[in-house]
């Protein structure tokens, strides 16, 4: 294997040059490329010589010669002198005739290596080898314990740039005792050497001497953390410190490191020969796994890894003691970039780039690969192993290794500790994994990969598991599935490269062929690279396992099937010869295994059969593609979609990002069902987060495959009208590239309409679309390019025309959007775009002009579009049509005979009425032509065509030609007809004259109207000097008014249109008292026309935009003239006016909201909105009534009045507030006018959509938004079910809302729930006490007076006073309720003094008992049954709330107000299919119990509810002696709520909400333990633990001051 680093070394040896981040790593490692050489060096001496030879030869005798001289000079000298701990003190010096020179201990070394290499040392006698070892131990101990560094001896020398400098004599010493380790270590790992070499004292000391130098010398020189902190402890400051330093090592400490790096390795070969002591493998232990938590020492890592490798492969018992030492220092794994990965992978990635991994995670994976064991021969096994299962626990054993890593891996992560961070750790590792996958040297990233998305896939399908720990488990199967699919995609198997690998090789069996040149290739590479003999150990062990479990897998299934069918037959038959043959396979299968597996790896020959690295990939993706985790994908795919409906928000939105990361690779994959389901679900979700992930997406794919925007364009679209702002973003964005990159797409042109109606949007989204807009209409066009315009015109055209039905204003919005800012300039990009539009458009019109010859109708829905699209243009940019007005002009003379005929009429008139007046000097012959075609139209035309004549007359004649006696005339002729007509109405109002006359009488009407509108005819350019001083207005006013009072409501209808336009030029006489009375008594009267009330809100309509209008020509005047006059004052006199005049009608008009009638709300709020926007009228006043129409069952009313809310909080902060509650009373208003069409109808405070959605639910996110706010909104609506005062209709349409809030966060609900507590302490017991007090004294019983005692009177009084100051201490804390109005007290003939005794032991039987107590007038049963339904209605709201969120009863009482909001700053989990059911109140309000007559029998029903309610409460205080008689009271009373009738119900059972009585018993907790009762203040005992026998009320009482006290 080739290795290179991907870091940068100091100089010396190995590691030539200083560090720089920016060099690049080594072409080819130092260590892998030293390796190469030692192996063909031996095996040249293996091939070349004989033993005798190699003997003889000169380098074994120089070596003998060099060992005879040392012994023979230390002859007579006691070896065992010298202290056994090592050198370096000054009290353990070794004996200087002990040591031996550095050359030659160098030549010594050198010369040792050779023999080694030549396999001959033993040879030689083992007494020489022994005593040398000893002289050698000595020489080692002189250096193990000197410190190189001086960095513990600053005070005798200083520093410079490359670090505290050396003493040589110390270096001396020190290199001199790693060349005697070197000799030592060569002679032990030389072959066939005896035992008696293997002294444990020398290997002792070589370690400790290894260990002692990497820490205090070579670790402070290569990595800055070891200079200061020798252990590296510190995470963040060791981060730091390696950020600011750069490392620079010394010649001779470069040279230690390669000779450490010699020792390493030779300790490896020296494991691999002979056992040695735990004691001994410990040391071993710490020195190998060390250096990979140390930057800049990659050749020592990769020596390290064979010799961890080593011990982990041979000591099963130090297995896990070196996962856990690795699991000790993963928080000091380098996290930069530039000594992250230091690994190299042969081969390249696709781009060509070498690939690189982390020493730990190349560590990791050769621990896993090295324990198992392959198959040995039959032949060779012991009768009594079982081949099979040694070979399968072998594999299982390197499974529990990586599953206990990968495990102890994950479980850090989820427990952070301290500044630990294990993210970024573990996702280095996941990717070191997938990159390793499918390599032939890591066969082990496999097993890792899917044992580690197994544990994944349980992490986040488990909920008990922490949230982030899910989230991001999630978050790394998506990562993984996403690296399956790529794989499936890019890397799809070539069949020709199989093919061409098979080709020239023996045998039959493809994948036996494939395996037998995998083998070959790393048998091959085998003596180069040590990894690779456990990766084909691995490999083959694998293989062997898979034939295994194939073989046992039918053998299984046998049996079953035979039991199943004993008939056997022919299928019986085929199935058993099938099995056997899958079995007799496996068996050869095996077989071939064990004679494939080599024996030895020591192959140096390049075989020309050989497969090439390429290609050995191809065969491993090959052979990896029938295995498990290659087919794992679609089982990924499944667990993430099957998350899509968690409760969590977070793990919703990674998994719909899991599947967006997986889509990326793979678009195809949206096409399967199940994708479609899951996206579509994810679509309408909750939480806005997981919609707007879910667009994304579609969003980021869909563009990819045409087919996929046709399957998902109608989930995607509905998202436009999302909730969220992002998710309409996100949705217009995609519409756009849609439009942009698929612009033959069929519904482009309704892309383009959603996008248009988003124009009024929020800030942001107007901006998007306005952009988007841009890019598609409004950017220049080159001339050359018609295709491009072609296409423009159409879609325009094709927008316009699919907006006929719902009206242009969006688009003449979006018009005046991007046109606005440009009104000055000629030569932007925008105004340039325009005028290419506008004469292309003409130019199309003029193509359809062959329609109109001879005048005939307009059949051409194109041409009606681009003169309604020109309108719109002129309407903006009006000066864009100047050149093309004479070229509309004859489109005035279109006959009228079909609605497109009208269209076009109308919208030529109405771009020559702003057209016209910009024209300079235009010819009289062409104004004299639009004047006699303008004024046919009005005399022959219908009204609408009418209106727009008149308009465009008025342009022209008021600004142009003033041909006023021309308009005269018109006038004249429809006044003195509408004065003869009213002359003869009042003559003979059944005259069959005016009832020909009716059209004619409409006509004049309405044309009066609006010629009145636009002409001034009181003016003196009509009157002239000598006519007779008479108001026309008054008349025409005069006429108008009478005509209201025609017996005909057409012409009534008509009359009032004539009077709304009349009234825009002259806007005083809104103010003459027949007008005011003539509109607000129609819209006061209920038996009044609709239609006449919808003609005058649009009159009120009509004025105000007339009004509008006039205000911006004003303003606009005011901007030119700004600095001559101050014409501002005319704008405010202008306002003045319509602020009076509409107050005048404001009543009448606000009352309009609660008509039945949508098309009379609609208007009235249209008023509403046109005052609001102009400022007229303070805004506080409409507030109720716009949250009313916020609740309006069309979806028009609701958006129109949530946007005016919107504005009004956006300018008036806290106005909603104030008025909130009243706009509920109203809301609830709006729906008795709107949906009880019948008395018996119960009006819901829901909406049901695809889930409840409460009424006022866009007040409630306006509020919501300020905490203090929307408490006191909760808490005010919670106080009406207290008041006494509020219907019970009203309280459970308040319930429903309260129910299905869209609560954001865990804090809003439990607020309500803490407040629902505080109500039912006092009220259910305010109820009871006011019942008991209601009912008369026992008949026959006696008033006993009993004196208390001094004691009880103080205690009651401690009690009174302490009551008493905890209601102020409520009265005082804002997040508590108020304290209810006392009990009503009743006449002294009424009330018993012992009434509770007698009411507490009355149970749900003694309805008769009861009665009897009834008074005279028992008219206040009512209030108890209606005073009931709050309490009723609570209790079902905390339970639903409950549920809805699932919250425990334990968090629902540790809850508190006065907590910080950050406890509870949660995103609320909704669940959903949760529905809020008070069916005990529903049927009450179904009964009619409020209209019925108070017989007997309701009478006994309403007292059988009050009893039913009343052992309802007392669950809170169960007082029975023993367990069973506890059940049985439970048992009864939810028997009685279960069972009992309503009150006007018939006498069978009626179904109860059997969840009430858990959240009684929920309350129980939530008021505390009552205290125990004195003695003789009850009959009863008590055992321990129970509550005291007191009424229940006063207990109730006391759990409330106990939770304020608390508070």
């Amino acid at each position: 294997m080739s290795i290179q680093m991907n870091t940068s070394y100091p100089s010396g040896g190995r590691c030539r040059g200083s560090s720089n981040e920016d060099s690049p790593p080594p072409s080819t490692s130092e260590v892998a490329r030293r390796m190469q050489e030692k192996h063909k060096r031996r095996k040249v001496y293996q091939l070349a010589l004989t033993q005798e030879e190699l003997v003889d030869s000169s380098t074994f005798k120089g070596f003998l010669s060099s060992v005879d001289d040392i012994l023979e000079n230390l002859e007579g000298v006691d070896l065992t002198n010298g202290a056994e701990g090592g050198g370096g003190g000054d009290d353990d010096i070794i004996p200087g005739e002990l040591l031996l020179g550095r050359e030659q201990l160098s030549a010594l070394a050198s010369e040792s290596a050779e023999v080694k290499a030549m396999g001959v040392c033993s040879k030689i006698s083992a007494d020489k080898l022994v005593k040398l070892l000893n002289v050698l131990d000595k020489n080692i101990q002189d250096g193990s314990k000197l410190s190189a560094s001086m960095d513990q001896r600053r005070e005798h020398g200083g520093q410079d740039e490359e670090g505290p400098r050396r003493d040589p004599a110390i270096m001396e010493r020190v290199t001199r005792s790693a060349d005697a380790c070197l000799t030592a270590l060569n002679i032990m790992t030389s072959t066939h050497m005896p035992k008696a070499v293997y002294i444990e004292d020398v290997i002792e000391h070589v370690l400790q001497y290894t260990k002692f130098h990497l820490l205090n010398t070579l670790y402070p020189q290569y990595d800055p953390v070891y200079k200061d902190d020798p252990h590296g402890d510190g995470v963040s400051s060791s981060r730091a410190r390696r950020a600011r330093r750069t490392v620079r090592a010394q010649p001779a400490v470069a040279e230690l490191y390669d000779k450490v790096c010699d020792i390493v390795g030779n300790v490896s070969e020296l494991l691999e020969i002979q056992l040695l002591t735990d004691t001994t493998l410990l040391q071993i232990s710490s020195v190998g796994i060390t250096p990979f938590f140390v930057e800049n020492v990659s050749e020592l890592q990769l020596c390290a890894i064979g010799l961890v490798t080593a011990v982990f492969s041979r000591y099963d018992k130090h297995r896990q003691l070196i996962l856990e030492d690795i699991f000790a220092s993963l928080a000091r794994l380098p996290t930069s970039k530039r000594s992250l990965r230091s690994y190299r992978l042969n081969g390249s990635d696709r781009d060509g780039e070498p690939v690189y991994i982390q020493m730990v995670t190349a560590l990791v994976l050769q621990l896993i690969q090295c324990v198992v064991h392959p198959p040995r021969d039959k032949d060779e096994c012991d009768g009594d192993v079982d081949q099979d299962a040694s070979i399968t626990n072998s594999y299982e054993t390197a499974t529990w290794a990586a599953h206990n890593f990968l495990s102890v891996f994950l479980k850090k992560y989820g427990s952070k500790q301290g500044e630990e961070d294990y993210r970024p750790l573990f996702e280095n590792f996941l990717q070191d994994l997938l990159s390793a996958v499918n390599r032939p040297e890591m066969p082990a990233a496999e097993l890792l990969l899917g044992l580690l998305c197994r544990l994944l896939v349980h992490q986040f399908t488990t909920r008990q598991t922490e949230l982030a720990l899910r989230v991001a488990s999630l978050d790394y199967l998506g990562t993984v599935a996403a690296h399956l699919r790529k794989d499936a995609v890019a890397n799809e198997i070539d069949r020709s490269s199989v093919d061409r690998i098979l080709e020239d090789r023996p045998g039959d069996d493809e994948v036996q062929k494939l395996q037998k040149a995998l083998l070959d290739y790393l048998e091959e590479n085998a003596g180069t690279d040590v990894s690779l003999v456990s990766a084909t150990r691995f490999y083959v062990v694998q293989w062997f396992r898979d034939a295994t479990t194939k073989a046992e897998k039918p053998a299984r299934s046998s049996p079953n099937q035979k039991d199943e069918d004993s008939s056997g037959g022919a299928q019986h038959a085929m199935d058993t010869e099938t099995t056997g043959g899958i079995m007799q396979h496996a068996e050869k299968h095996k077989i071939f295994l064990m004679k494939t597996m080599p024996a030895q790896f020591t192959t140096l020959e390049m075989n020309s059969d050989t497969v090439k690295y390429d290609d050995c990939c191809l065969i491993v993706r090959y052979l990896a593609s029938v295995r498990p985790f290659a087919q794992s994908f679609d089982i990924y795919l499944t667990q993430i979609l099957r998350v899509l409906g968690e409760n969590a928000i977070a793990v919703r939105t990674k998994a719909v990002k899991c599947l967006s990361e997986v889509v990326a690779v793979d678009p195809s994959i949206l096409a399967r069902s199940d994708m479609q389901r899951g996206v579509h679900s994810r679509l309408m979700d909750n939480s806005t987060s997981v919609r707007e992930a879910a667009v994304d997406l579609l969003g980021r794919f869909v563009l990819s495959r045409p087919q996929l925007t046709e399957q998902y364009y109608p989930m995607l679209v509905e998202r436009i009208l999302d909730t969220g702002v992002s998710v309409r973003k996100r949705v217009i964005k995609i519409l756009t590239d849609i439009c942009l990159e698929q612009p033959a797409f069929n519904k482009v042109t309704e892309i383009c309409v959603r996008m248009i109606h988003r124009v009024n949007d929020e800030q942001g989204i107007q901006k998007l679309v306005n952009d988007t807009f841009q890019k598609l209409w409004f950017t220049p066009t080159p001339a050359d390019d018609k295709e491009t315009m072609t296409r423009k015109i159409l879609n325009i055209t094709d927008v316009v025309a699919a907006c006929r039905d719902t009206g242009c204003d969006w688009f003449e919005q979006l018009l005046q959007n991007l046109l606005k800012s440009e009104q000055d300039s000629s030569s932007t990009p925008s105004n340039k775009a325009c005028v290419q539009l506008v004469d292309k458009l003409v130019e199309d019109i003029l193509k359809h002009e062959g329609s109109l010859s001879g005048h005939k109708g307009v059949n051409s829905t194109r041409l009606v579009a681009c003169i309604t699209t020109l309108s719109l243009f002129s309407k903006i940019r009006a000066r864009l049509m100047v050149k093309h007005a004479m070229t509309l002009q004859p489109y005035l003379r279109t006959k009228c005979n079909t609605a497109n005929d009208v269209m076009v009429i109308c919208n030529v008139a109405k771009t020559l009425e702003l057209v016209v007046p910009l024209m300079k000097r235009p010819s009289q012959t062409f104004l004299a032509t639009v004047e006699e075609d303008l004024m046919k139209l009005i005399i022959q035309c219908g009204m609408t065509v009418v209106q727009h004549c008149v308009s465009c007359l008025g342009a022209v004649v008021n600004k142009v030609t003033h041909n006023y006696k021309f308009v005269l005339a018109c006038f004249n002729k429809f006044y003195a007809a509408l004065n003869k007509l009213k002359q003869q109405h009042q003559e003979d109002p059944d005259s069959t004259t005016l009832v020909a006359s009716k059209g004619f009488l409409l006509r004049s009407l309405f044309t009066v109207g609006a010629l009145g509108q636009h002409f001034d005819f009181d003016r003196e350019e009509f009157k002239g000097p000598d006519k007779a001083a008479f108001v026309i207005k008054d008349k025409v006013l005069e006429l108008l008014l009478y005509f209201t009072k025609h017996e005909d409501e057409e012409v009534k209808t008509k009359a009032m249109v004539g009077l709304g336009f009349l009234v825009v030029m002259h806007p005083s006489q809104m103010c003459v008292p027949e007008v005011k009375a003539l509109y607000n008594g129609i819209l006061a009267d209920g038996g009044t026309s609709v239609h006449l009330k919808i003609q005058i809100l649009k009159n009120l309509q009509t004025y105000l935009q007339a009004e509008d209008t006039k205000m911006k020509a004003v303003d606009r005047e005011w901007k030119k003239l700004s600095k001559k006059e101050n014409l501002k004052e005319m704008g405010d006199v202008l306002s003045g006016m319509s602020s009076s005049i509409i107050q005048l009608y404001q009543e009448q008009v606000l009352e309009a909201f609660f008509h039945a009638h949508s098309g009379v709300r609609y208007c009235a709020l249209s008023v509403v909105a046109l005052t609001l926007n102009q400022g007229l009228i303070q805004p506080l006043q409409f507030v109720p009534y716009l949250i009313a129409a916020g609740t309006d069952p069309e979806p028009s009313m609701r958006n129109k009045a949530d946007q005016q809310l919107e504005e009004i909080d956006k300018k008036y902060n806290g106005f909603i507030l104030v008025k909130a509650v009243d706009g509920m009373r109203m809301s609830f208003r709006m729906q008795q006018a709107t949906i009880a069409s019948s008395h018996n109808t119960i009006i819901r405070g829901f909406r049901q959509d695809e889930t409840p959605t409460a009424l006022c639910a866009h007040l409630f996110s306006m509020v919501e938004r300020v905490r203090p706010h929307r408490r006191e909104f909760l808490r005010s609506l919670l106080k009406l079910f207290d008041d006494g005062q509020t219907a019970v209709s009203m309280l459970l349409f308040i319930a429903d809302n309260l129910a299905y809030f869209p609560y954001q966060s865990e804090e809003e609900p439990l607020f309500v729930m803490h407040h629902i507590d505080n109500l039912l302490s006092v009220s259910g017991s305010n109820l009871l006490q006011t019942f008991r007090e209601f009912l008369l004294k026992e008949p026959g019983r006696t008033e006993k007076k009993v004196k208390k005692g001094s004691d009880e009177e103080d205690e009651e009084k401690m009690n009174c006073d302490s009551a008493r100051s905890d209601e102020e201490e409520e009265s005082a804390d804002e997040d508590v309720v108020p304290r209810p109005k006392k009990a009503r007290k009743h006449s002294p003939e009424t009330w018993d003094s012992e009434s509770d005794s007698d009411l507490e032991g009355l149970d749900a039987g003694d309805v008769d008992k009861v009665m009897s107590r009834l008074p005279e007038n028992p008219a206040a049963l009512w209030d108890f049954a209606n005073s009931m339904q709050g309490v009723l209605l609570l209790l079902a709201l905390k339970q639903h709330l409950k549920n809805q969120y699932g919250f425990s009863d334990g968090k629902i009482q540790k809850y508190s107000p006065t907590e910080s909001v950050q406890a509870y700053d949660k995103p609320a989990n909704r669940k959903g299919h949760v529905h809020y059911d008070p069916q005990q109140t529903v049927d009450f309000m179904a009964d009619g119990v409020a209209r019925a007559t108070l017989t007997d029998d309701v009478k006994r029903r309403i007292v059988q509810q009050l009893l039913d309610f009343k052992a309802l409460m007392e669950h809170l205080d169960p007082d029975d002696d023993d367990d069973d008689k506890e059940e049985d009271a439970s048992a009864g009373a939810m028997k009685a709520l279960r069972g009992s009738p309503g009150p006007m119900a018939g006498p069978g059972p009626r179904d109860q909400m059997g969840t009430m009585m858990i959240t009684v018993m929920g309350l129980r907790g939530t008021l505390g333990p009552c205290k125990e009762s004195k003695p003789g203040s009850s009959g009863r005992s008590r055992r321990p633990g129970k509550s005291s026998t007191g009424p229940l009320s006063s207990q109730l009482k006391r759990g409330a001051r106990k939770r304020a006290s608390e508070r």
